[in-house]
């Protein structure tokens, strides 16, 4: 009785150690916990052979061959007619074994299906994520851009109309408050001091002619000087105009020659009229009557009226160029056009002197002539 309460014992205890590793390999291939716990088919246990040898008495030299039977049920015999000794003979249950590389390719399948499902579900919430980012960047990107526009267009407006203003202030009709004009003097001033050259010149302008202030030969002279320095055509000219009228400084030729030729290079056609007065009288430089023909030209093309006349003289008397009474009566058909009464009156003379073939392409020529564009930048503040 002892050894079979043993082997009882022996195969629950062998049972309850399969039933934990089912449990744990379960667990680790995500087996649902239902699945785990349904109940499961009943097997048949096996048939447990049992042999009983009985002990022969001492002394007996032939023992009947051994024999193996299934155990019968029988009745009960007493104690006193059981055999001296038994021996108990179970088979063993099975036993399940998992080897380390088993266990271990269980343990990495569970950990990539962990894996697997830890990244689907980033993947999911990602796309989330940036979409409301993508969202937010679009409305900040939006706003910005309204908000820029507002600033451009205020800002815009704010300049135009300040602009706007100060030509009305400087080029209106004559007619201005003495507070407007106050203001855009102290404008004018305020943006010099800064060093803006145009404005420099500009002052020195109204300063030369009283505009606005009263008339100040040292301060024009010396706001000419800041924007001739500067690179401004128009305060070149200036400084020029200044030395040869010798009425704010000490007249000096050379100097005011010297100035009206930057100036003129610049595209100051004032400066270029007066830089070939300054050829053709030797004031400053050398008499050098080709060269004064040249800068007459390029102002009287660019529609200088003062250049086409003097251009018109060189060419009836042949001074520097050629004498041709056709070229000469063009260029005062040119000036009269615009207005210069001694150019008309020089055109009358010379058509009395000339064949009418002569007189009608003169005329043709004067008629067709178109000034070339002069540079702003350069004559005008």
């Amino acid at each position: 009785m002892a050894l079979e309460a043993r082997a009882d014992a022996t195969a629950r205890e062998q049972a309850r150690v399969i039933c934990l590793l089912e449990e744990k390999l379960a667990a680790l291939s995500g087996e649902p916990v239902e699945r785990r716990l349904a109940p499961r088919p009943v097997v048949a246990e096996p048939v447990e052979t049992v042999s009983r040898v009985a002990a022969a008495p001492a002394g007996t030299v032939d023992a009947a061959p051994e024999t193996e039977a299934a155990v019968e049920p029988a009745e009960e015999e007493p104690e006193d007619k059981k055999p001296a000794a038994e021996v108990l003979t179970i088979a063993p249950l099975p036993v399940v074994t998992i080897s380390k590389e088993e266990m271990a390719d269980v343990l990495q399948s569970a950990r990539a299906r962990a894996r697997a499902a830890a990244a689907a579900s980033e993947d999911e919430e990602r796309p989330k994520e940036n979409g409301k980012r993508m969202r937010w960047l679009a409305v900040a990107a939006l706003a910005l851009v309204v908000l820029f526009l507002c600033i451009g267009f205020t800002l815009g407006n704010t300049a135009s109309a300040t602009q706007n203003d100060r030509m009305a202030q400087w080029q209106g009709a004559g007619i201005s408050h003495r507070h407007v004009a106050q203001g855009a003097l102290a404008q004018t001033i305020a943006s010099a001091d800064f060093g803006d050259a145009k404005a420099e010149a500009r002052l020195a302008l109204a300063y030369l002619r009283g505009q606005g202030v009263a008339r100040d030969a040292g301060a024009a002279l010396r706001w000419s000087a800041a924007a001739a320095q500067a690179g401004e055509p128009v305060g070149q000219y200036l400084m020029g105009a200044l030395y040869q009228q010798g009425e704010v400084v000490k007249a000096d030729p050379a100097r005011a020659f010297a100035w009206f030729a930057v100036a003129a290079s610049h595209g100051n056609l004032k400066a270029m009229h007066n830089l070939a007065i300054a050829y053709a009288e030797g004031l400053g430089t050398g008499k050098d009557q080709a060269k004064a023909a040249e800068w007459f030209t390029r102002a009287a093309e660019r529609g200088y009226v003062d250049s086409a006349f003097d251009l018109a003289v060189l060419y009836e008397r042949g001074a520097g160029v050629t004498q041709d009474p056709r070229q000469a009566l063009k260029w005062y058909g040119i000036a009269a056009a615009a207005g210069d009464q001694p150019s008309k009156a020089r055109a009358e003379f010379l058509r009395g002197q000339m064949s009418a073939d002569d007189v009608k392409l003169a005329g043709d020529a004067a008629l067709a002539f178109a000034p070339l564009p002069a540079l702003p930048s350069a004559n005008t503040l």
